[in-house]
């Protein structure tokens, strides 16, 4: 008998949808795309996605970039195409597809559409993916209800906090988790049958036939009518289609599966914090559990920072529950309390920081105080609604020469 896990990945084509801007995690995404935003300390945010694809055991995977492509281009370059190309023997390469000269995707949906001769004539299933969450999945136990069920589409789905669920597309499910409705964003989200406290929300996940997938791309983004599957094909697809969800739970504690969208600056913050708990929900670091793939996650030699070396941090210095990158420095008498401190980033003699993100390569100056008068720092930096002070190469250098010229007139007086 033919395994029905070995025969899905044969005739599967995945994407990884990497195009995004990122506006909402600006100015993190200033100078860089949102899947290479630093995270963790060592990772970026493409690599969760990559390794469940690594890690899954996909043949055929395809990144669409669009935003400062080229840096992600880069990185999977440096620290990605080796490692994909030698774990698996009939592994196909590791494409980054930018779109065409004179074009733009308008929109998630669009951006397969113009790629869709990429889907290969014998692939029978299309896994479409996004490149900035934080979560590990064996996307094979994906694959394999898609088959069971013998959906037309299959969204993969957490059971998410209901007063949270609005950011999201929530799915209503039968008892079979057959979908039986689909609505994005909504301002009343509805609550998941099992448990009322929560809502089943999308993951941005799907499993599509072949078959259906082509005939909704033609029918929204070759007439016009649509070209993103949350808010265009995803709702009308569900009334005429085999829907069904995956309720992505961790089997082992029975409890919802550890996934983060970490599209703004207080989801990015608190996704990080989960890192620095006793008993953090996540570890990025840990063996994944799968005995036949037991390596970590990478970590890279080049195109992380400029330097891979370990934290230097002061002895007169004080740390605490907060993320620290390879390169950092805290110089002494600095203290930095739950912040994250992303590659290169060096904080001065006397520095003071709290619920702070130093971006890359970022020199906070010596004496400074961040975090604690949130006006006064509004000024200089950006600072998110749940009061995250983001200090960036151009918020940095102002402060600085602010704090100079104030020097100065103490000086003159």
């Amino acid at each position: 008998m033919i395994d029905t896990r070995a025969a899905a990945f044969a005739r599967t084509t995945a994407f990884i949808l990497a195009g995004g801007q990122g506006e909402r995690l600006h100015p993190l995404t200033e100078s860089r795309p949102k899947p290479a935003v630093s995270f963790g300390g060592k990772f970026r945010i493409i690599d969760f996605t990559l390794l469940n694809c690594l890690h899954s055991g996909l043949w055929r995977v395809s990144l669409l970039t669009q935003y400062k492509y080229e840096q992600l281009h880069r990185y999977i370059r440096e620290v990605w195409l080796e490692r994909w190309s030698r774990t698996l023997r009939y592994r196909e390469p590791l494409l980054c597809l930018p779109p065409l000269s004179g074009k733009s995707y308008r929109g998630t949906a669009d951006a397969i559409f113009q790629n869709v001769d990429l889907v290969q004539e014998g692939a029978d299933l299309v896994l479409v993916l996004s490149a900035d969450h934080i979560y590990q999945m064996d996307y094979r136990n994906l694959l394999n209800q898609h088959i069971k069920t013998d959906a037309d589409l299959t969204i993969a789905a957490v059971e998410y906090p209901i007063g949270e669920a609005w950011n999201f597309g929530v799915l209503q499910v039968d008892e079979t988790f057959r979908v039986t409705g689909f609505e994005e964003k909504p301002a009343f989200p509805h609550p998941f049958a099992a448990n009322s406290s929560r809502a089943l929300v999308s993951m941005g996940v799907y499993v599509f036939k072949k078959s259906i997938l082509l005939s909704a791309l033609d029918s929204f983004c070759g007439s016009g009518q649509g070209f993103d599957f949350g808010h265009d094909i995803i709702p009308a697809l569900i009334r005429s289609i085999r829907t069904h969800a995956f309720n992505f739970r961790d089997r082992t504690q029975k409890v919802p599966g550890y996934w983060r969208d970490i599209g703004t600056i207080d989801a990015y913050y608190s996704a990080s914090m989960d890192l620095v708990q006793t008993a953090p929900p996540f570890d990025p670091s840990a063996n994944w559990d799968w005995p036949s793939l037991t390596t970590k996650h990478p970590s890279p030699k080049r195109g992380v920072c400029a330097s891979q070396k370990p934290p230097r941090i002061d002895e007169t210095a004080s740390v605490s529950r907060s993320v620290l990158s390879p390169g950092i420095e805290v110089r002494e008498n600095a203290t930095v309390y739950d912040s994250v401190l992303m590659p290169g980033a060096s904080v001065g003699s006397g520095a003071h920081l709290r619920r702070v993100i130093v971006e890359e390569g970022v020199h906070v100056p010596a004496g400074i105080c961040v975090g604690v008068d949130l006006e006064y720092d509004r000024r200089f930096q950006t600072v998110s609604e749940k009061g995250v002070v983001v200090v960036s190469h151009e918020s940095a250098n102002m402060r600085s020469r602010m704090s100079s010229r104030a020097l100065e007139a103490q000086d003159v007086t």
